[in-house]
Parts: structure tokens; C-alpha cells; sequence
């Protein structure tokens, strides 16, 4: 069952975006940046439709974890840039080739042997509240840095590097998530984590929103579900001392799941489908 609910999540989500995608590309060019863009979007009602359907995916990938360990829910998850190559033939009227068919399942599959390989697990159950003003620092570095480095790209390159700003913003609302759960109830409404929560999902939102509109949505998928799962094993195991396998086997495992997730990525990045967008902003 957890199996399932992943693979409808990853259907929701990759739904989502492809009709997000193609909502924010139809935003008037004196609309397109900042908070304007995202003002402008929510006031078309297929960009709702899909925000409504990424809920979907939000409330299956819930409903997986309640049934499943998280190694075996990410990897379905990570089968919405799958999905998205399908979708992406009805809702961009464009076909991918065998370059992005095999680029997404070396993605998928580098990203799935990594983390079945990895299985993090142990660590603790909630964070104390240095441990989030740490993640929070971190967070507001990094997405910074990220931001930064798109405003010197366009196309394929801005959407990637926004898609792993909103990523890092996700991942670490996730931690603020994992913090907040730990409370009891009565202490929730005082906990400083529950507003972290509220304002890394706010930021993570507008920038994903940016990220749309600057490249394929291809890139900007590609680059989140990489960064995404990556980043909460990494927070994982920095601050909820997580542990990995570290048995020689799995190290090579890792290792080469790591490498085939890049080399799919890179694969993903230079292809004729991402390339012919990127000519077409750039031109326009």
C-alpha cells in the first residue's frame, strides 16, 4: 500500500507542476517577477487547480509515510519526473526523446539506490531550539547563495538552481515539521518552530513559483527532487543524528547511486527538449 500511495503522490505532483508550469509561462512579461508573478498566478484559476492537485500529492505522501518507512516512499516519490515526461506530451504538446527518457530514469534510479542503500535511521525525535535557529542560519546562506547564482543564469540553469532554493526551503519546513510534532499540544502555539514552519513552506512556495517561470519545468522538478530528499538526509544526520549505512557494501552503493543521479542530471540539463525552451526564452 505505501508503494501505491508514493506513486499517486508522485502522479499528483508532477501533474501539478505541468499545469502550474504552463499557467506561469502565460503571465504577462510586466507581471513576471517577484512577488507580481506569484500575485498574478494565483489569480488564474488553472494555476489553483494545480496548486489543489500538488495538495493531493502532499496529503498521498502523508498517507505513505503513515503505512511505510521513508525508504520506501521516497523512491516512489521520485517517480514523478516519470510521470512528468508523459504529461508534459498532453499539456506542452512536446515529446520527449530517448535522451530525457533515459536522463529520468538514471535520476530515479540513482536517487532510489541511494537512499534504499543509505536507510538512514536512529537519531532523535525533536530538535532543541538552538538546533533550529543553527537550521534556520543555514537555510537563509543557502537559499541566498542559490538566489544569488540564479540571477546570473537564464533558462534551464535559473529554474534548476531555483527548484534546489524552494527544495532546501521544503526540506527544511519538514525539520520544523519534525520539531513541531514533538511538542506537546499545548505548546505548539508558542513554539517559535511552528512560524519557521509557516515561513520556510511561504518562501519554498515563491521561490518554486520563480522557478516555473524561469526555465522547463523539467529543470526545476529535476533539480527539487534531487535536492529535496537530499537535504533531509543531510539534516537528518546532522542535526537529528541520523545514521547511515556504512557497511562497504553499501558505501558503493551509495556512492554509484550518487553518480547516476548526476550524470542523469547533467543528461537531463543539455538535452534538445530543455535546450529548445531555453533558445525560445532567450529570443523572446
Amino acid at each position: 500500500m505505501a508503494y501505491l500511495l508514493g506513486l499517486c503522490a508522485a502522479l499528483c505532483a508532477a501533474t501539478g507542476a505541468a499545469v502550474q508550469h504552463r499557467e506561469v509561462a502565460e503571465v504577462p512579461t510586466a507581471s513576471s517577477t517577484g512577488l507580481r508573478l506569484v500575485i498574478a498566478a494565483l489569480r488564474r484559476p488553472l494555476y489553483l487547480l494545480g496548486f489543489a492537485v500538488l495538495l493531493g500529492a502532499f496529503a498521498f505522501q502523508f498517507a505513505a509515510l503513515r503505512v511505510g518507512d521513508l525508504t520506501q516512499v521516497q523512491p516512489m516519490l521520485a517517480t514523478e519526473l516519470l510521470f512528468l515526461m508523459v504529461i508534459i506530451v498532453f499539456t506542452h504538446h512536446q515529446r520527449p526523446g530517448r535522451r530525457e527518457w533515459a536522463a529520468a530514469v538514471m535520476i530515479v534510479g540513482g536517487l532510489a539506490l541511494f537512499l534504499v542503500a543509505a536507510k538512514p535511521h536512529g537519531g532523535v525525535k525533536t530538535l532543541s531550539s538552538g538546533w533550529a535557529v543553527v537550521l534556520t542560519i543555514a537555510l537563509v546562506v543557502v537559499v541566498g547563495v542559490l538566489f544569488g547564482l540564479s540571477r546570473l543564469w537564464v533558462g534551464w540553469s535559473r529554474a534548476a538552481l531555483l527548484g534546489a532554493a524552494a527544495s532546501s526551503c521544503f526540506a527544511y519546513q519538514a525539520a520544523m515539521t519534525k520539531i513541531v510534532a514533538g511538542l506537546h499540544l499545548s505548546a505548539i502555539i508558542t513554539s517559535p518552530a511552528l512560524y519557521l514552519l509557516g515561513a520556510g513552506g511561504a518562501l519554498g512556495f515563491f521561490l518554486y513559483t520563480l522557478a516555473l517561470r524561469a526555465g522547463h519545468v523539467a529543470a526545476s522538478r529535476a533539480s527539487m527532487n534531487i535536492v529535496n530528499p537530499l537535504a533531509s538526509v543531510l539534516i537528518g544526520v546532522v542535526a537529528f543524528a541520523e545514521v547511515l549505512n556504512h557497511a562497504p557494501a553499501a558505501i558503493v552503493l551509495e556512492v554509484l547511486g550518487l553518480v547516476i543521479l548526476v550524470f542523469g542530471a547533467r543528461q537531463m540539463a543539455t538535452s534538445p527538449l530543455i535546450a529548445t525552451v531555453d533558445e525560445d526564452a532567450a529570443g523572446s
